[in-house]
C-alpha cells in the first residue's frame, strides 16, 4: 500500500479522476495510510470531482461510498440483481450513476444512498456509463452494441447511438458535452455528436477489442486501450492516430489523460500501470515481439525477453509493477544518448 508521502500516489491523486479499475478487482481500496478492506471483490471505482469521496462497487451487486480521508463508510445503494460493472460521480457528487449486468442504468443519491432513477432501455449488459461534466446527461453503453444518452434529471432516454457492430465496452463525454466517445469489440473507436445522435468519426487502427476509451481535458485528442496491448493518442478533428504506445505484455484494460493532457496511464492484465508522455515527439526506437530494439529499419541491440516485459519504451516514463520495471541506461555509453543514429551494417 502506497502512503501519503509516496511521489506515485501524490501523483496519481494530483492527476487522475479514476485508478484503472480492472487493477483492483482482487484488492483493498488503497488511498494515503489506511486501506479500506471488503468482503467481495471490488469490481469498479472513481473518485469524486473534489476528490473527497470514493464509490466503489462489489461482486455482491451493492455500491458503497467511501469518505477518502478517513476510510468511512459513508452509504451503501442495493437495488441492482447483478454484478455492477461501473460507476461514476456527478460532477457535483451528489449522485452516482451505475451500470450492471442486470441491463439497468441506475441514479443514486450519494448521501442517503437512496435509488432515484432506473433507466432501463437496454437489452443487455450494461458495460459502461458517464456524467456529462454539466450534469445533465448520462451516457451508457451496453452488449446490445449501443450507446444510450438520457436525461439525468428525469431519467428520459433522449438518443440510441447506433453503428457498432458488436458489444461497447467503454464511453466518455468530451469536457465540452458536445461529443461522446465509445469503445467497442468491433474493434473501433467512434465519436459521436451527443446532440443529435449523429457519427461523426469512426477511428480505426486497433486489431482486437477496444476496452477502454477518454477524452483529453481539451477534448482535442482521444486515448484508447485494447486487447491488442497498445494504447493509441487520437487527434478528435482529423481521426488521424498520433501514437501508438506499445510496451504492456496483455490485454489493456484502463486509459486515462492527466487533468494538463500531457500524460496517459494505461492499466493492464499484465499487472502493471504504466505512465506515458512526451507524446508530441517521434519515438527514437522502437521494441519489436523478437527482443530486437529497432531505429526504422535499423536493426540495433537485442533485448532478453526476461527484460522486455518490464522494459520502459520511449514515452513510458513509469510503470508500476510487481515485477519492478528496467529502463536503458546510457551513463556509461561512449555513444551517449544518440547511440540509435550510430549504425553499421
Amino acid at each position: 500500500m502506497w502512503n501519503q508521502d509516496s511521489p506515485i500516489w501524490t501523483t496519481w491523486k494530483k492527476r487522475f479522476a479514476f485508478i484503472p479499475s480492472m487493477l483492483l478487482s482482487r484488492i483493498a481500496i488503497s488511498i494515503p495510510s489506511l486501506a479500506v478492506s471488503a468482503i467481495h471483490p471490488i469490481a469498479c471505482i472513481a473518485f469524486s470531482l473534489d476528490g473527497n469521496q470514493i464509490v466503489s462497487s462489489f461482486w455482491d451487486n451493492s455500491v458503497w461510498v467511501w469518505d477518502s480521508k478517513t476510510g468511512k463508510q459513508l452509504s451503501e445503494m442495493q437495488g441492482h440483481t447483478r454484478y455492477v460493472t461501473s460507476v461514476a460521480f456527478s460532477p457535483d457528487g451528489n449522485q452516482i450513476v451505475s451500470g450492471s449486468w442486470d441491463n439497468s442504468v441506475r441514479v443514486w443519491d450519494t448521501k442517503t444512498g437512496k435509488q432515484l432513477r432506473e433507466l432501463q432501455g437496454h437489452t443487455s449488459f450494461v458495460t459502461s456509463v458517464a456524467f456529462s461534466p454539466d450534469g445533465n446527461q448520462i451516457a451508457s453503453g451496453s452488449r446490445d452494441n449501443s450507446v444510450q444518452v438520457w436525461n439525468a434529471k428525469t431519467g428520459e432516454q433522449l438518443r440510441k447511438l447506433q453503428g457498432h457492430t458488436s458489444y461497447v465496452t467503454s464511453v466518455a463525454f468530451s469536457s465540452n458535452t458536445n461529443q461522446i466517445v465509445s469503445g467497442s469489440e468491433d474493434n473501433s473507436v467512434r465519436v459521436w455528436d451527443a446532440k443529435t445522435g449523429k457519427q461523426l468519426r469512426e477511428l480505426q487502427g486497433h486489431t482486437s477489442s477496444v476496452n477502454s476509451v477518454a477524452f483529453s481535458p481539451d477534448s482535442n485528442q482521444i486515448v484508447s486501450g485494447s486487447q491488442d496491448k497498445s494504447v493509441r493518442v487520437w487527434n478528435l478533428k482529423t481521426g488521424e492516430q498520433l501514437r501508438e504506445l506499445y510496451g504492456h505484455t496483455s490485454v489493456v484494460n484502463s486509459v486515462a489523460f492527466s487533468s494538463d493532457g500531457t500524460q496517459v496511464v494505461s492499466g493492464s492484465s499484465d499487472n502493471s500501470v504504466r505512465m506515458w508522455t512526451n507524446l508530441n515527439f517521434d519515438a527514437p526506437w522502437i521494441l519489436k515481439d523478437d527482443g530486437w530494439i529497432f531505429s526504422g529499419a535499423k536493426r540495433l541491440v537485442w533485448v532478453p525477453s526476461t527484460i522486455c516485459s518490464v522494459l520502459l519504451r520511449p514515452h513510458n516514463v513509469l510503470t508500476i509493477s510487481q515485477n519492478g520495471s528496467a529502463a536503458i541506461s546510457f551513463k556509461q555509453c561512449k555513444l551517449g544518448t544518440s547511440w540509435h543514429k550510430c549504425y553499421t551494417p
